[in-house]
C-alpha cells in the first residue's frame, strides 16, 4: 500500500441523483468505479474512496474542521479480512490536513469499509455499549458514514428492536435518495409522523408498499424476512451461490428473499442470529445494522 500527502484540495460531496428508479440509484451510490463517494466520518475525517487505473483504488483523508487549527499524521494502517481497512492517525498543530493510501484491489475483498481510529484516544467508540459485540464493526460503518445515530444519552441499544420508520430512514440514507416526494395521498398513518417524508421517498422509489388497508404501520417493529424482503429488491449483488439452509422457512411469500440473503452473505450460517433463526421474529437493531452494512459492502 502507498502512503502520500495529497497536494491539492478536493471538493468532496455526496453525488446529488435525480433519476427514480432504485436499481439506478444503487449503482450511483455504492458503486465506486465511476464515482469518488464521500463519507463523513464521526472522528473528524473524511474520506473518499476514488478508483485509480491499474486495477487500484485510493482512500483519500481530509481533516474539516477548519476551527481547529490541525492537521493529522498516518500511524498506522491495515486490513483485517481483506475487507475492513483500519487507519490510525494523530492530531497536531503543524501537521498536513490532507493525505491518500493507494492500495491494489487484487488483494482485498471489494469494495471495502474504512475504519478510522485517533492514536492515544482511550474510546473512539461511537456508542457506550457496543464494545466487543460481534456486530460493533457494522454499527461503527454504519455510524461512520453519517447514516445511524444513537440515543441523547450516547447508547445504541443494540438489541433492542427497530422500528419500521427507523428502517425506512436508514435505507434512503443508504441507498442516497434525495429530493421531495411525489405521492401527495401518501399513507394514512404519517401525516404527523417524524419519517413521513422519509416514508414516502421509499414509497416512491419501490421500496416499500405499505398494507391493504393504506397503512404503512411505521412504530411497529420490522422483522427478518421484511427487512430481507426490503434489501432484495433494493440491491443488485454482484456474485452469488445457491446454498441450502435447513433454518430458512419453504413457500412464504419472503422465503426467495431470505434465501438471497444467505445466498449473497448478507446472513451467514455462523451469525449468532442463525442459532434460533426466524424470519417472522422482529429483528435487533444490531442485527439490521449488520445486514444493511454488508448490503452496502456486498452490492
Amino acid at each position: 500500500m502507498e502512503i502520500k500527502i495529497n497536494p491539492k484540495k478536493k471538493d468532496l460531496g455526496y453525488a446529488v441523483m435525480n433519476i427514480n428508479k432504485v436499481a439506478v440509484y444503487i449503482i450511483v451510490i455504492c458503486s465506486m468505479i465511476f464515482l469518488n463517494v464521500n463519507f463523513s466520518s464521526a472522528h473528524g475525517l473524511n474520506y473518499e474512496i476514488e478508483r485509480l487505473g491499474n486495477n487500484k483504488e485510493r482512500v483519500i483523508l481530509k481533516w474539516s474542521n477548519e476551527e481547529e487549527k490541525k492537521g493529522f499524521a498516518l500511524v498506522y494502517h491495515y486490513f483485517a479480512n481483506g475487507k475492513t481497512l483500519h487507519i490510525g492517525y494523530e492530531l497536531k498543530e503543524g501537521y498536513p490536513t490532507e493525505a491518500y493510501l493507494d492500495y491494489d484491489l487484487n488483494s482485498v475483498l471489494y469494495p471495502i469499509r474504512v475504519n478510522l481510529h485517533e492514536v492515544g484516544k482511550n474510546d473512539d467508540t461511537p456508542f457506550t455499549d457496543i464494545n466487543g459485540l460481534e456486530t460493533e464493526e457494522y454499527i461503527r460503518h454504519l455510524h461512520d458514514v453519517g447514516i445511524i445515530n444513537g440515543f441523547p444519552d450516547g447508547a445504541f441499544l443494540p438489541e433492542n428492536p427497530i422500528s419500521r420508520a427507523e428502517f425506512v430512514v436508514i435505507m434512503v440514507k443508504a441507498l442516497g435518495i434525495e429530493g421531495k416526494s411525489r405521492n401527495i395521498k401518501g399513507f394514512v398513518d404519517i401525516d404527523r409522523h417524524w419519517a413521513r417524508d422519509y416514508i414516502l421517498l421509499a414509497a416512491d422509489n419501490g421500496l416499500i408498499s405499505g398494507y391493504e388497508d393504506g397503512t404503512v404501520r411505521p412504530d411497529k417493529p420490522i422483522t427478518v424476512a421484511e427487512v430481507s424482503s426490503i434489501l432484495a429488491r433494493s440491491f443488485s449483488f454482484k456474485t452469488t451461490k445457491n446454498g441450502i439452509y435447513s433454518k430458512v422457512r419453504q413457500d412464504k411469500w419472503y422465503s426467495a428473499a431470505v434465501k438471497k440473503m444467505f445466498d449473497v452473505g448478507i446472513l451467514n450460517t455462523k451469525d449468532s442470529i442463525y442459532n434460533f433463526f426466524d424470519e417472522e421474529s422482529n429483528i435487533s437493531r444490531a442485527n439490521c445494522a449488520m445486514m444493511i452494512s454488508r448490503a452496502i459492502s456486498t452490492y
